[in-house]
């Protein structure tokens, strides 16, 4: 009987193939008295240094064939291997114990694994994974335990493990790995964004430990939906299988389409740019489709790690994102810690309401320290390429001046110094509060940009935390509250003469794009998976239409009325049929004209 797994899909596709069940990653650890801890000091450190060695060799084959983005993955390998506190717990603990390296090591990495799993940051709470990754790298030289071979399958197969390293990933049989089940990751895990990089379909974040899977058996693995299905029926087999090829046409179509700018049917302009955390997400595909990158949300240099990133660290991140996306545009917004991003070792105290408390701006303004250095380095990386700053939840025109002030601050110390700078570094600011839009013509007279934010625009507008289940359903983007507060944050835009961007979610979903078309947002930024979709929606469409339709929206009385239109709407455009259906006939006429 077929058994539905359901986990969270975080690298798209299809896969249908023979399961392949790797072991746990646990080992067999001894426990024994040592009585010379100088000994078991060394045997650590050797151990270490052939871990170091290992996880070196592998970034530099990484960035030979993948680039220098991904090989960046494994500098949070290198910084727990060079944990000067990590070593100092172990040589106290081995004088004051007496007990051997492996146990006391284990002991450690279960130890710290569990406090970053309590963490509040779920992102953070993902970098477990590489904790429990080198300690078992560790352990298994203390103990002469090979690494398990992930290079060579002898087949196709649909890898299942309890959780594989990002290291794993790039080792790991590209040929012959249809997809990838893992027990214990995460969307945002390194992992996971190798994964995506690799274009293998995964799906993580399930257990299948105790369910019923031979090796070799078949399964399907859903990498949109996040499903996993084991011993599918052979009507289930059909399903995904024609699923699959429908998905290949897709991609294929897709990929055939112009890869211009965003431009409709009646040459109306609305770039298409790119959201990412990390330079890994920069793949060929979205630099090729992507008009710029709208947002670079810097969070991730800071979530990783037991202090923050120094000046220089960030400018080499800032300026080797600027120099690849060269000419485009890269829109950096500043550290927007807090709410449900925390860095325990900048904000240790708990708050009762994090989403209304100390984050983004606030946290920055009160932290000089650490703000001055990211602006600095973001400066100085401004010569590499087409940078912006913006910042984030800006309620007024006096907090914007305060932020202004610090960054003038900081540029007359460069120009001291004599560090180059671009002085006309474009500057804007998120508008992602009722009361950044109700002074919003102010503001647009003091920035040379405006970008919507309205992940967080909606949750203040509408009092709803969109992480709680139990009001999600109130959580709506078509609410009239909503786009009426779109539609006044671009008339000050437009008013002042600045551009104004969409970041939010739903710049990312195709059926809200002839809405913001019609709203006359300039661009509209989404993760790199969601643009050719959107896309191929912008290249399909009317303005003139749009903005009718955008009016008449406005007139609505209810959030139901206007998700019921825009549902309407989006399926009697057929984008994707149409697409199809031309791609078919192209193919027709070729084949025609070459008999």
């Amino acid at each position: 009987m077929e058994v539905l797994l359901r986990g969270i899909g975080v690298g798209p596709g299809v896969a249908i193939g023979p399961a392949l069940v790797l072991g746990a990653s646990s080992l067999d650890v001894p426990k024994y008295r040592a009585t010379d801890p100088a000994k078991e000091l060394g045997r650590f450190d050797h151990a270490v240094a052939e871990v170091r060695k290992e996880i070196d060799a592998t970034r530099h084959r990484t960035a030979e064939e993948f680039g220098s983005q991904h090989a960046e993955i494994f500098e949070a390998h290198m910084l727990l291997l060079e944990d000067v506190a990590m070593r100092e717990e172990m040589e106290k603990r081995l004088k004051q114990e007496s007990l051997n390296a492996e146990f006391l090591v284990d002991d450690m990495i279960k130890r710290y694994s569990k406090i970053i799993q309590e963490a509040p940051d779920p992102r953070f709470r993902e970098r477990a994974e590489d904790v429990v990754d080198i300690g078992t790298r560790i352990l298994r030289k203390l103990l002469h335990k090979e690494n398990i071979d992930l290079e060579h399958f002898e087949s196709p197969c649909i890898v299942m493990a309890h959780t594989l390293s990002p290291a794993d990933i790039e080792h790991i049989d590209k040929v012959n790995t249809l997809g990838l089940v893992l027990e214990q990751s995460g969307a945002t895990s390194h992992t996971a964004i190798l994964a995506r990089a690799f274009e293998i379909p995964t799906v993580v974040g399930l257990s299948f430990t105790n369910t019923a899977v031979t090796a070799g058996e078949t399964i399907v693995l859903d990498g949109d939906n996040g499903d996993v299905m084991l011993h599918p029926a052979p009507e289930s087999l059909r399903s995904y299988r024609s699923k699959q090829k429908d998905e290949e046409r897709k991609k294929k179509v897709l990929a055939a389409q112009a890869t211009g700018p965003g431009t409709t049917l009646d040459a109306h302009r609305m770039a298409t740019m790119i959201n990412i955390e990390l330079p890994e997400e920069i793949t060929p595909l979205s630099r090729m489709r992507a008009e710029g990158v709208g947002l670079f949300r810097t969070e991730f240099l800071y979530l990783d790690r037991r202090t923050p990133p120094s000046e220089e660290e960030q400018y080499k991140a800032y300026s080797r994102l600027a120099e690849s996306m060269k000419p485009l545009p890269v829109t950096i917004r500043t550290l927007d810690l807090g709410g449900d991003k925390v860095a325990p070792h900048l904000m240790r105290e708990t708050e009762p309401n994090p989403q209304l408390g100390w984050r983004a701006i606030r946290f920055c303004l009160d932290q000089p320290d650490i703000f001055k250095p990211q602006l600095r380095a973001i400066l100085r990386a401004s010569v590499h390429g087409d940078l912006r700053v913006m910042f984030p939840l800006i309620s007024g025109v006096d907090q914007f001046r305060q932020v202004i002030s610090i960054l003038n601050d900081v540029r007359a110390d460069l120009e001291r110094e004599s560090i180059p700078f671009r002085p006309d570094l474009p500057i804007g600011t998120m508008i992602e509060l009722p009361a950044a839009v109700e002074v919003a013509d102010q503001l647009a007279k003091e920035c040379d940009f405006f970008s919507l934010g309205t992940n967080d625009l909606i949750q203040y507008t509408l009092a709803v935390d969109r992480v709680n289940q139990r009001i999600a359903h109130m959580y709506s983007p078509a609410h009239p509250a909503v786009l009426r507060m779109i539609r006044r944050t671009v008339k000050a835009a437009k008013t002042a003469g600045i551009p104004c961007s969409v970041c939010g979610e739903i710049a990312g979903d195709p059926k809200f794009t002839e809405l913001l078309l019609g709203l006359d947002v300039d661009a509209i930024s989404m993760s790199p998976s969601a643009l050719p979709r959107v896309s191929a929606e912008l290249a399909n469409m009317e303005y003139s239409k749009a903005k009718r339709f955008a009016n008449k929206a406005l007139r609505m009385h209810s959030a139901a009325e206007i998700e019921s239109t825009i549902e309407k709407r989006f399926h009697q455009r057929r984008t994707m049929e149409t697409l199809l259906k031309s791609f078919e006939n192209r193919d027709e006429n070729r084949a025609d004209s070459e008999n």
